[in-house]
């Protein structure tokens, strides 16, 4: 009996030291966790608190003089500025967005002017707050850092409003473009109404999608995309412009957000597929047709519109999709308003991306110059599976569709599709860009987010920015060609 009750208080003595070891695994792992979230944390806020230190570029090197230089006017890309409620309160981005959710869908509603909530445009995103810089977000606050060094303090601080500058036009990104460029417009014309100088120019700097909005309003001013001539409406505010990273011929992660939604930290609600796709700006940053953007099972291009409601019908993709991929589609009504919706949204993007492609008859009478990246691997296309109703796949499965669906960029925006080497008189440019305004274009390392970081990119943009204005009146159209 003795010895049957040592064993059994063995066993139990095993169990216990077992038990013991199973669990010391556990005692461990969560400080471990928790400190690497935390030095991660920590690395993330260092990187977005320490811009300043990592700027290499002086300058003070450049010896122009500051006088007679145009203000400098900033016009973010998407997600570039803050949302905020009518009585001053952030809601993109915030806290709220990174781990829960606020809804951003704009209304189901026609015409598409009419798609509006109450939100506002506020302050450049990553400026006034750490928080969007710990995400990556940083873009913004360099390139505002590296103005005021360089003598281009923000215009509220001017004394009379003369002498270097630089303004933000900030913009709701979730809508039209043409609507940008018009507010553009008007945001413009108070400025120069503030300066006391009717002929004043600016230099604009349109970052991303920003520069989709200079252009359109550099071609057309204020005019609908309904097949005129470029007028050049614009040229009598700008004395250069410079796009920084625009997606001229598309970006395909537009189609890709529409179909399976962003994610904003932890949060996948923010930025689902059915908040995005009712955001006509994103449509408009889908590439056009004849910029390759898809491929088939094989790899082979396919010939097909992404601006043409049968192209997604014939994949069933969005509204069209079969009725259990369907997102926000309760019934019928709700699928019937969805399709038209995204038919006005393609109409409006496809006629967008017709106007920003059209040769002009004359010259274009300001200097435009492309600044990019094109030594990170970026996604230019997707790949469509056989079967109706699956989405593309962006994600290789093996080297060779590696190959095939990624080029030179900026990790974001291809090189090609910031010259636009899809149009016809790419093939006559010297630098293989399809956009006769373009006068130059200049490429680097440097990835989307952190072009304002790097020195070169800082230098040619400064020396471009300090070049005195020639007062003499653009050849344009007359302002009424603008409304």
């Amino acid at each position: 009996m003795k010895a049957d009750m040592r064993r059994r208080r063995g066993r139990r003595e095993g169990a216990a030291v077992a038990e013991t070891q199973r669990a010391r695994p556990r005692k461990w792992l969560t400080p471990f966790m928790w400190g690497v979230l935390a030095a991660g944390g920590g690395m993330a806020l260092a990187n977005a608190l320490a811009t300043r230190r990592r700027r290499a570029f002086v300058p003070r090197l450049i010896r122009a003089s500051r006088q007679d230089v145009p203000p400098v006017v900033v016009i973010p890309g998407i997600m570039g500025s803050r949302l905020l409620r009518p009585d001053g309160t952030p809601v993109w981005l915030n806290l709220r967005n990174a781990i829960g959710h606020y809804d951003l869908t704009l209304p189901l509603t026609l015409p598409l002017a009419e798609s509006r909530d109450d939100l506002v445009p506020g302050p450049l995103l990553g400026t006034t707050a750490v928080m969007p810089r710990l995400f990556g977000f940083t873009e913004y606050y360099d390139l505002l850092d590296i103005l005021a060094s360089a003598g281009f303090p923000a215009h509220s601080s001017g004394r009379d409003g003369h002498g270097p500058s630089h303004h933000v036009f900030s913009y709701d990104w979730r809508r039209d473009l043409v609507e940008s460029a018009r507010r553009l417009h008007d945001a413009l014309e108070a400025m120069a109404d503030a300066r006391g100088d009717p002929g004043a120019r600016f230099n604009l700097i349109g970052h991303s999608m920003g520069g989709l909005v200079a252009r359109y309003y550099l071609r057309y001013g204020t005019a609908e995309p309904d097949g005129g001539p470029v007028t050049w409406a614009g040229a009598r505010r700008i004395a250069n412009l410079i796009l920084v990273a625009v997606p001229n011929g598309g970006g395909i992660h537009a189609l890709e957000a529409m179909l399976y939604g962003n994610r904003v930290g932890l949060s996948h609600t923010t930025l689902a597929a059915p908040v995005i796709a009712r955001m006509p700006s994103v449509y408009q940053l889908m590439p056009p047709r004849g910029a390759a953007a898809l491929l088939d099972d094989q790899l082979a291009p396919l010939d097909v519109d992404l601006h043409d409601p049968a192209t997604w019908d014939r994949y069933g993709w969005g509204p069209f999709a079969p009725a259990r991929r369907s997102l926000d589609l309760a019934d019928d009504g709700a699928r019937e308003k969805s399709r038209a919706f995204l038919e006005a949204a393609l109409a409006r993007s496809g006629a967008f991306h017709r106007a920003l492609a059209r040769e002009p008859e004359t010259p274009c009478p300001v200097r435009v110059v492309l600044l990019g990246g094109d030594c990170l691997p970026t996604i230019a296309r997707g790949i469509v599976p056989e079967k109706r109703g699956l989405p593309p796949r962006f994600v290789p499965w093996n080297r060779k569709e590696n190959d095939a669906m990624f080029e030179a960029g900026d990790g974001r925006v291809t090189r090609a599709s910031v010259l636009a080497s899809h149009l016809p008189l790419a093939e006559q440019s010297p630098f293989g860009c399809g956009l006769p305004e373009v006068a130059d274009a200049m490429f680097g390392s440097a990835d989307h987010h952190g072009i304002y970081r790097e020195p070169t990119f800082q230098s040619i943009l400064l020396r471009l920015l300090l070049r005195p204005v020639r007062r003499a009146a653009a050849s344009v159209a007359p302002p009424a060609a603008a409304g």
